[in-house]
């Protein structure tokens, strides 16, 4: 059922895809309404992922308002500054097609975790052996990281090939993860790759939502299990989507009504990303 669910899912997705490139490109004024409301909203769904209490509209106000919220502590308030000054750097880097590099991971690593951090541990790769929370798998020995790492980037930094997009970087998520090559850090800067990865391809970031914080859990401890990547690749099929429904939703307030002389062609392609 898992796999059905999945090849449905990935065929709605790419025609979506198609839908989206061919028909009329979002002003201005809307990409920026998108972007704004993901890195909110991105800024509350990864670090929540990670046990942040902050709500989202305690999130909201802290950003846009400076706020302190009482009874939240300062590491939970510097999250999600973090996650969200991150992705207001990152996202039009992704627009941009900069590659996937080992400074560009560092550096997200660095951004996310500034201050929440010693500095020499910040973009740099773990020197100690650790567990992961709550995993039964044990990530490989601290000397085997750059190497490790390297391959990831030989394997996931260039175009999926053949496969779909939302499978390629779905699998590049789950491959990092494993690595785990930084103290702590690992799946907000996963989440934050998985989403330059699918904006280079066209598709939009993937919205994995704090109330969905079990399945996505539950996915990563059932690869753990199986090797069997089809729950991670579903979950990340249904971020993307719920995105994608949000960004054709405005797209399709541009389609003209009966008998209206509202031209359709003549407008770019939509970019790739938001």
């Amino acid at each position: 059922m898992a796999t059905n669910d999945l090849s449905a899912a990935l065929a709605r997705l790419t025609a979506q895809r198609t839908r989206l490139q061919a028909g009329p490109a979002l002003p201005q004024v809307s990409r920026d309404s998108l972007f704004d409301d993901f890195s909110l909203r991105q800024a509350h769904a990864t670090t929540a992922l990670e046990g942040n209490t902050l709500t989202l509209d305690e999130v909201q106000a802290v950003l846009e308002r400076g706020i302190t919220i009482p009874g939240k502590s300062l590491r939970e308030h510097l999250e999600v500054l973090n996650a969200y000054d991150t992705w207001r750097w990152l996202g039009p880097l992704a627009q941009a097609s900069v590659p996937v590099t080992e400074s560009l991971v560092l550096d997200i690593h660095r951004r996310l975790m500034q201050r929440l951090l010693d500095d020499d541990m910040l973009g740099v790769y773990r020197r100690v052996p650790v567990y992961i929370r709550g995993s039964s798998h044990l990530p490989p020995n601290w000397l085997e990281v750059p190497d490790l790492v390297a391959s990831w980037l030989g394997r996931y930094g260039g175009a999926p090939g053949g496969e779909h997009p939302v499978t390629f970087a779905a699998r590049a998520h789950v491959a990092l993860v494993r690595i785990h090559p930084f103290v702590d850090g690992n799946g907000r800067t996963t989440r934050m790759l998985v989403n330059f990865l699918l904006m280079q391809q066209g598709y939009p970031p993937a919205h994995y939502a704090a109330e969905a914080r079990d399945a996505y859990l539950g996915a990563l401890r059932a690869f753990d299990a199986s090797q069997d990547p089809t729950a991670c690749i579903l979950v990340t099929a249904e971020a993307v989507g719920w995105m994608m429904d949000r960004w054709l939703a405005l797209m399709d307030q541009l389609a003209p009504r009966e008998g209206s002389d509202t031209p359709t062609t003549g407008l770019p392609n939509p970019p790739r990303g938001l």
